[in-house]
Protein backbone atom coordinates (compact mmCIF):
# COMPACT_ATOMS: atom_id res chain seq x y z
CA UNK A 1 0.00 0.00 0.00
CA UNK A 2 1.52 3.20 -0.70
CA UNK A 3 -0.79 5.68 0.69
CA UNK A 4 0.96 7.86 2.68
CA UNK A 5 0.44 7.79 6.43
CA UNK A 6 -2.07 10.41 7.77
CA UNK A 7 -1.64 11.93 11.49
CA UNK A 8 -4.34 10.41 13.37
CA UNK A 9 -6.09 11.44 16.88
CA UNK A 10 -6.81 8.88 19.80
CA UNK A 11 -9.62 9.31 21.85
CA UNK A 12 -11.94 8.84 24.65
CA UNK A 13 -14.80 10.31 25.82
CA UNK A 14 -18.53 9.29 28.21
CA UNK A 15 -21.35 9.93 26.46
CA UNK A 16 -24.47 11.58 28.22
CA UNK A 17 -25.95 7.84 28.49
CA UNK A 18 -23.14 7.14 30.71
CA UNK A 19 -21.32 4.64 27.22
CA UNK A 20 -17.43 5.29 27.38
CA UNK A 21 -16.30 5.69 23.84
CA UNK A 22 -13.35 5.02 21.94
CA UNK A 23 -12.44 6.62 18.66
CA UNK A 24 -9.71 8.27 16.27
CA UNK A 25 -10.02 11.44 14.39
CA UNK A 26 -8.24 12.41 11.28
CA UNK A 27 -8.76 15.97 10.89
CA UNK A 28 -9.30 17.86 7.38
CA UNK A 29 -11.58 20.72 6.25
CA UNK A 30 -14.83 18.40 5.48
CA UNK A 31 -17.60 17.12 5.15
CA UNK A 32 -17.21 14.78 7.56
CA UNK A 33 -16.99 11.49 7.28
CA UNK A 34 -17.92 9.21 10.07
CA UNK A 35 -16.63 5.37 9.85
CA UNK A 36 -18.64 2.45 11.60
CA UNK A 37 -16.91 -1.13 12.04
CA UNK A 38 -18.72 -4.29 11.66
CA UNK A 39 -19.25 -6.80 14.43
CA UNK A 40 -16.19 -7.74 15.51
CA UNK A 41 -14.42 -4.62 13.85
CA UNK A 42 -12.79 -2.02 15.76
CA UNK A 43 -12.69 1.78 14.64
CA UNK A 44 -8.59 1.17 13.54
CA UNK A 45 -9.70 -0.96 10.90
CA UNK A 46 -10.13 2.23 8.71
CA UNK A 47 -6.96 3.99 8.83
CA UNK A 48 -6.09 2.59 5.29
CA UNK A 49 -9.03 4.13 3.84
CA UNK A 50 -8.10 7.42 5.96
CA UNK A 51 -5.11 7.40 4.42
CA UNK A 52 -5.67 6.89 0.82
CA UNK A 53 -8.90 9.77 1.22
CA UNK A 54 -5.74 12.12 2.19
CA UNK A 55 -7.09 15.43 3.88
CA UNK A 56 -10.08 15.77 1.78
CA UNK A 57 -12.65 14.61 4.69
CA UNK A 58 -12.37 15.48 8.58
CA UNK A 59 -12.69 11.28 9.38
CA UNK A 60 -14.06 10.08 12.44
CA UNK A 61 -13.95 5.77 13.15
CA UNK A 62 -15.14 4.83 16.46
CA UNK A 63 -15.26 1.81 18.60
CA UNK A 64 -18.58 0.88 18.98
CA UNK A 65 -20.29 -0.20 22.38
CA UNK A 66 -19.14 -3.87 23.09
CA UNK A 67 -15.77 -3.02 21.05
CA UNK A 68 -12.53 -1.92 20.80
CA UNK A 69 -11.64 0.09 23.99
CA UNK A 70 -15.29 1.34 23.81
CA UNK A 71 -17.55 0.43 26.96
CA UNK A 72 -19.74 -3.04 27.19
CA UNK A 73 -23.30 -1.51 29.15
CA UNK A 74 -26.13 -3.91 28.90
CA UNK A 75 -28.53 -3.20 26.24
CA UNK A 76 -30.11 -4.92 23.32
CA UNK A 77 -27.41 -3.79 20.80
CA UNK A 78 -29.89 -3.22 18.07
CA UNK A 79 -29.15 -1.01 15.05
CA UNK A 80 -31.00 1.34 17.23
CA UNK A 81 -29.32 1.70 19.99
CA UNK A 82 -26.43 2.24 18.11
CA UNK A 83 -27.89 4.77 16.54
CA UNK A 84 -28.59 6.67 19.62
CA UNK A 85 -24.83 6.30 20.68
CA UNK A 86 -24.06 8.16 17.20
CA UNK A 87 -26.17 10.82 17.47
CA UNK A 88 -24.96 11.45 21.48
CA UNK A 89 -21.73 11.25 19.56
CA UNK A 90 -22.34 14.15 16.68
CA UNK A 91 -23.34 15.87 19.60
CA UNK A 92 -20.51 15.50 22.17
CA UNK A 93 -18.13 15.96 19.29
CA UNK A 94 -20.25 18.75 17.30
CA UNK A 95 -20.84 17.14 14.41
CA UNK A 96 -23.82 18.81 12.50
CA UNK A 97 -23.75 16.43 9.58
CA UNK A 98 -22.09 13.71 7.88
CA UNK A 99 -21.73 11.09 5.84
CA UNK A 100 -21.61 7.85 7.43
CA UNK A 101 -20.37 4.84 5.99
CA UNK A 102 -19.99 1.57 7.49
CA UNK A 103 -19.31 -2.27 7.02
CA UNK A 104 -22.07 -5.00 8.12
CA UNK A 105 -23.03 -3.88 11.75
CA UNK A 106 -21.93 -0.09 10.81
CA UNK A 107 -23.71 -0.33 8.01
CA UNK A 108 -27.18 -1.37 10.20
CA UNK A 109 -26.75 1.94 12.10
CA UNK A 110 -25.92 4.22 8.98
CA UNK A 111 -29.37 3.02 7.65
CA UNK A 112 -31.38 3.32 11.23
CA UNK A 113 -29.56 6.99 11.93
CA UNK A 114 -30.35 8.08 8.33
CA UNK A 115 -34.01 7.36 8.88
CA UNK A 116 -34.35 8.65 12.27
CA UNK A 117 -31.99 11.77 12.06
CA UNK A 118 -32.43 13.12 8.33
CA UNK A 119 -30.85 16.29 9.22
CA UNK A 120 -27.90 15.04 10.68
CA UNK A 121 -26.89 12.67 7.93
CA UNK A 122 -25.50 13.83 3.99
CA UNK A 123 -25.15 10.28 2.70
CA UNK A 124 -25.00 6.90 3.67
CA UNK A 125 -22.16 4.68 2.41
CA UNK A 126 -22.87 0.73 2.95
CA UNK A 127 -19.13 -1.17 2.62
CA UNK A 128 -19.60 -4.07 1.02
CA UNK A 129 -23.55 -3.51 0.91
CA UNK A 130 -25.79 -4.79 3.30
CA UNK A 131 -27.12 -7.84 4.54
CA UNK A 132 -29.70 -9.82 2.38
CA UNK A 133 -31.43 -11.24 5.32
CA UNK A 134 -32.52 -7.64 6.75
CA UNK A 135 -34.24 -6.77 3.47
CA UNK A 136 -35.66 -10.32 2.96
CA UNK A 137 -36.08 -12.23 6.44
CA UNK A 138 -36.94 -15.62 5.42
CA UNK A 139 -37.04 -18.27 7.22
CA UNK A 140 -33.36 -19.52 5.46
CA UNK A 141 -31.84 -16.49 6.34
CA UNK A 142 -32.92 -16.23 9.57
CA UNK A 143 -31.39 -19.58 10.23
CA UNK A 144 -28.42 -18.32 8.45
CA UNK A 145 -28.43 -15.54 10.84
CA UNK A 146 -29.00 -17.77 14.29
CA UNK A 147 -26.04 -19.70 13.10
CA UNK A 148 -23.37 -16.81 13.02
CA UNK A 149 -24.48 -15.50 16.25
CA UNK A 150 -24.29 -19.01 18.38
CA UNK A 151 -21.15 -19.42 16.21
CA UNK A 152 -19.83 -16.54 18.11
CA UNK A 153 -20.64 -17.79 21.63
CA UNK A 154 -19.02 -20.42 20.93
CA UNK A 155 -15.73 -18.64 19.81
CA UNK A 156 -12.61 -18.46 21.81
CA UNK A 157 -11.42 -15.13 23.06
CA UNK A 158 -8.41 -16.14 24.78
CA UNK A 159 -5.25 -17.33 23.49
CA UNK A 160 -2.04 -18.69 24.86
CA UNK A 161 0.29 -16.94 22.08
CA UNK A 162 0.04 -14.55 19.36
CA UNK A 163 1.09 -17.29 17.14
CA UNK A 164 -1.98 -19.42 17.81
CA UNK A 165 -4.07 -16.15 17.58
CA UNK A 166 -3.16 -15.91 14.34
CA UNK A 167 -3.66 -19.41 13.58
CA UNK A 168 -7.17 -18.82 14.92
CA UNK A 169 -7.78 -16.03 12.70
CA UNK A 170 -6.23 -17.28 9.04
CA UNK A 171 -8.71 -20.58 9.82
CA UNK A 172 -11.45 -18.40 10.47
CA UNK A 173 -11.42 -15.48 8.50
CA UNK A 174 -9.91 -16.80 5.16
CA UNK A 175 -10.65 -14.83 2.86
CA UNK A 176 -8.72 -11.68 4.71
CA UNK A 177 -5.37 -11.02 3.44
CA UNK A 178 -2.17 -11.65 5.78
CA UNK A 179 -1.70 -8.07 5.72
CA UNK A 180 -5.15 -7.40 7.27
CA UNK A 181 -4.91 -10.21 9.83
CA UNK A 182 -1.69 -8.80 10.92
CA UNK A 183 -3.82 -5.39 11.60
CA UNK A 184 -6.24 -7.22 13.25
CA UNK A 185 -3.85 -9.01 15.47
CA UNK A 186 -2.06 -5.79 16.54
CA UNK A 187 -5.07 -3.32 17.60
CA UNK A 188 -7.91 -5.99 17.94
CA UNK A 189 -6.25 -8.10 20.74
CA UNK A 190 -4.88 -7.36 24.03
CA UNK A 191 -2.28 -9.36 26.30
CA UNK A 192 -3.44 -11.64 28.86
CA UNK A 193 -1.16 -13.44 31.27
CA UNK A 194 1.16 -14.94 28.98
CA UNK A 195 -1.25 -15.04 25.40
CA UNK A 196 -3.73 -12.32 24.01
CA UNK A 197 -7.56 -12.20 24.12
CA UNK A 198 -9.97 -9.99 21.79
CA UNK A 199 -11.31 -6.66 22.26
CA UNK A 200 -14.56 -7.43 22.25
CA UNK A 201 -17.14 -8.94 24.46
CA UNK A 202 -18.41 -12.21 22.16
CA UNK A 203 -21.79 -12.01 23.72
CA UNK A 204 -22.88 -8.78 23.18
CA UNK A 205 -21.38 -8.96 19.55
CA UNK A 206 -23.60 -12.61 19.32
CA UNK A 207 -26.89 -10.51 20.43
CA UNK A 208 -25.66 -7.81 17.40
CA UNK A 209 -25.56 -10.03 15.11
CA UNK A 210 -28.57 -11.43 15.66
CA UNK A 211 -30.21 -8.38 15.13
CA UNK A 212 -29.42 -8.99 10.93
CA UNK A 213 -32.89 -10.64 10.81
CA UNK A 214 -34.44 -7.43 11.88
CA UNK A 215 -36.16 -6.10 8.84
CA UNK A 216 -34.47 -2.48 7.49
CA UNK A 217 -36.91 -2.06 4.68
CA UNK A 218 -39.47 0.54 7.19
CA UNK A 219 -35.40 2.32 7.85
CA UNK A 220 -34.88 2.86 3.81
CA UNK A 221 -38.40 3.89 3.13
CA UNK A 222 -37.95 7.07 5.61
CA UNK A 223 -34.43 7.94 4.59
CA UNK A 224 -34.30 10.39 1.76
CA UNK A 225 -30.24 11.16 1.74
CA UNK A 226 -27.91 9.59 -1.08
CA UNK A 227 -27.46 5.77 -0.34
CA UNK A 228 -24.55 4.02 -2.12
CA UNK A 229 -24.23 0.49 -2.01
CA UNK A 230 -20.42 0.04 -2.05
CA UNK A 231 -20.30 -3.63 -3.18
CA UNK A 232 -17.58 -5.73 -3.36
CA UNK A 233 -16.80 -7.45 -6.80
CA UNK A 234 -15.47 -10.53 -5.58
CA UNK A 235 -18.00 -10.66 -2.61
CA UNK A 236 -20.59 -14.12 -1.92
CA UNK A 237 -22.76 -11.78 0.42
CA UNK A 238 -24.76 -9.58 -2.18
CA UNK A 239 -24.24 -10.41 -6.15
CA UNK A 240 -25.17 -7.65 -8.52
CA UNK A 241 -29.13 -8.10 -9.37
CA UNK A 242 -28.97 -8.41 -5.15
CA UNK A 243 -27.64 -5.02 -4.68
CA UNK A 244 -30.01 -3.30 -7.77
CA UNK A 245 -33.17 -5.10 -5.81
CA UNK A 246 -32.51 -3.78 -2.36
CA UNK A 247 -31.57 -0.23 -3.74
CA UNK A 248 -34.96 -0.39 -5.00
CA UNK A 249 -36.02 0.00 -1.11
CA UNK A 250 -34.52 4.11 -1.14
CA UNK A 251 -35.56 6.75 -2.67
CA UNK A 252 -32.30 7.51 -3.57
CA UNK A 253 -29.88 4.56 -3.88
CA UNK A 254 -26.92 3.47 -6.41
CA UNK A 255 -24.79 0.52 -6.51
CA UNK A 256 -20.85 1.51 -7.06
CA UNK A 257 -19.07 -1.96 -7.26
CA UNK A 258 -15.19 -1.67 -5.91
CA UNK A 259 -12.82 -4.28 -6.75
CA UNK A 260 -12.23 -6.85 -3.61
CA UNK A 261 -14.18 -9.28 -1.47
CA UNK A 262 -16.36 -8.15 1.31
CA UNK A 263 -14.13 -5.74 3.62
CA UNK A 264 -12.94 -3.36 0.90
CA UNK A 265 -11.62 -1.08 3.92
CA UNK A 266 -8.75 -3.62 4.81
CA UNK A 267 -8.53 -5.19 1.27
CA UNK A 268 -8.67 -2.36 -0.99
CA UNK A 269 -8.53 0.75 0.82
CA UNK A 270 -7.84 2.70 -1.88
CA UNK A 271 -9.87 1.73 -4.48
CA UNK A 272 -12.37 2.12 -1.53
CA UNK A 273 -11.61 5.72 -1.10
CA UNK A 274 -11.95 6.50 -4.56
CA UNK A 275 -15.28 5.29 -4.47
CA UNK A 276 -16.29 7.55 -1.55
CA UNK A 277 -14.84 10.63 -3.55
CA UNK A 278 -16.92 10.14 -6.19
CA UNK A 279 -20.01 9.39 -4.34
CA UNK A 280 -19.61 12.46 -1.78
CA UNK A 281 -19.12 14.69 -5.02
CA UNK A 282 -22.39 13.87 -6.23
CA UNK A 283 -24.22 13.33 -2.71
CA UNK A 284 -22.71 16.35 -0.85
CA UNK A 285 -23.59 19.96 -2.58
CA UNK A 286 -22.89 22.33 0.67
Amino acid sequence: MAEQQRDFQDKHLTLPNGLKVHYYEWPGPGPNLVLLHPSSGYGRMWEWTANALGSRFHVYALDQRGHGDSGRPDGDYSAEEYADDLLLFFQAVGIDKAIVAGQSLGGRVGQVFAAIHPERIQAVGLVGGPHTSNFFPTREETIKVLGSAHRMLESPTEFPSVEAAFAYLRSARPRDQEKSLRHRLEHNFVPAGSGVAVKYDKVRVAVGLAHMADDLRKYAAKATCPVAILRGTHSSELTIEQAKEIAGCWKNATVIDVEGDYALQMENPAGLAGALLGFAAHAVKD
